[in-house]
């Protein structure tokens, strides 16, 4: 019969549209980790240029803990690539590339390190060969690695609209009403037990629908303008950073010609300092300021011809030191970061089984709405057989 029929594929709408939401859910996990991923790559790639810059200050004479960190970038970051490309085939190629570039930067890097070592003047050469080709090739592939997986989890974020949802239950409704009114209306009873059943079964599962979308449709939005937004921002700043800090060291290897580097340094601080930082990363600004203080202390004692000084200032470890404090600023960041986004894919994670639970009920549902319409109906004609 027709409002058997009707109840099954209303039902089934409704229990695909979860589906769907379930599917974009574990996909928004998904493509947020993926981001944290890509976006690691490019601040370890930075902070392993950030290290090496300002080790090639102090020659061959760099603290061990400060090349182990510089190796331990390069390694976290080679891991990173190849728990991408496993997690996102669509990414494989670019990752590739990006593996590609890094080898290269490492090369160089090492070339650039053993001249340095021997005071040969072309291990400047190798430096500048190395970090152009990291801004030029490795940096830009990230960057487009980024933009993808932060369209991608974005738009899996975008669930069905609750009201979306309810549309195919309002529909079922109005249908159980009218083949309701047409039995009254033909067999003398004002309410068809089978039909009244049949539409509690398609409102409870309806309202059940919609509620569950609802409520990720409001986690997902806070988390866009929390936790998630964190993600992006934090790492963000931390990139920014992390490439200033490589063109302070960059600054004071060039001598007189740092002023491109100097330019490069207010840029990213222009970054850091016009975001948006909230918990766990509100703090940002203000570390940040710590190490622009400093750094200025640099950047003063270079200009009034200092340039030992400001080298010793640059490469120094103590605890009052420029370094000291962009130390304080990265780590807070990675900290920060870390937490948001360990968040973020948790209350992504939370309502996955929720959804499946509320398609089965629906399914659920749909059968016995069809079930009870069906003998509603037919107990009817047998009475009047």
């Amino acid at each position: 019969m027709a409002v058997t029929v009707a109840c099954l594929l209303v039902m089934a709408l409704t229990t695909a549209s979860l589906l769907l939401s379930w599917e974009a859910t574990r996909s928004a996990a998904g493509n947020t980790e993926q981001l944290v991923r890509v976006q690691g790559i490019k601040v370890n790639l930075l902070r392993a240029d950030a290290l090496a810059t300002n080790a090639f200050l102090v020659g061959g004479l760099e603290p061990e803990s400060q090349h182990a960190a510089y190796q331990q970038a390069l390694v976290d970051t080679q891991h990173a690539i190849a728990d991408a490309a496993q997690a996102q085939p669509a990414d494989r190629a670019a990752l590739a590339a990006l593996n590609a570039a890094v080898l290269e930067y490492a090369q160089n890097m090492e070339l650039a390190r053993a001249n340095n070592r021997q005071g040969f003047p072309v291990g400047q050469a190798y430096l500048t060969v190395a970090g152009n080709g990291l801004r030029s090739t490795a940096l830009p592939i990230v960057d487009n690695l980024v933009t993808a997986s932060q369209h991608r989890s974005t738009d899996d974020m975008s669930v069905p609209k609750a009201w979306l949802v309810a549309i195919p239950g309002v529909l079922g409704l109005v249908v159980l009403i009218l083949a309701n009114r047409w039995l009254a209306r033909r067999f003398r009873r004002r309410i068809n037990v089978g039909i009244a059943l049949a539409a509690i079964a398609v409102l409870v599962g309806s309202v059940a629908a919609v509620v569950v979308t609802q409520s990720q449709a409001t986690t997902n939005g806070r988390l866009a303008d929390g936790d998630y937004a964190t993600v992006v921002s934090g790492s963000t700043a931390r990139s920014a950073g992390n490439d200033a800090k490589a063109q302070e060291s960059l600054r004071l290897i060039n001598r007189g010609s740092g002023s491109a580097n100097e330019a490069a340094f207010a840029a990213n601080a222009r970054t850091i300092t016009s975001g948006t930082y909230h918990a766990p990363i509100a703090d940002t600004k203000t570390l940040w300021g710590a190490y622009a203080t400093g750094h200025a202390r640099i950047v003063a004692l270079d200009n009034d011809g200092n340039w030992d000084d400001a080298v010793a200032l640059a490469t120094s470890t103590a605890k009052d030191a420029p370094g000291a404090a962009f130390t304080a600023f990265d780590d807070y960041l990675a900290k920060g970061v870390d937490t948001a986004a360990r968040s973020t894919v948790d209350a992504l994670h939370q309502r996955l089984a929720l959804f499946l639970v509320v398609a089965a009920l629906t399914a659920l549902l749909g059968l016995v709405a069809a079930g009870a319409t069906w003998r509603g109906v037919s107990a009817r004609l047998e009475e009047y057989a």
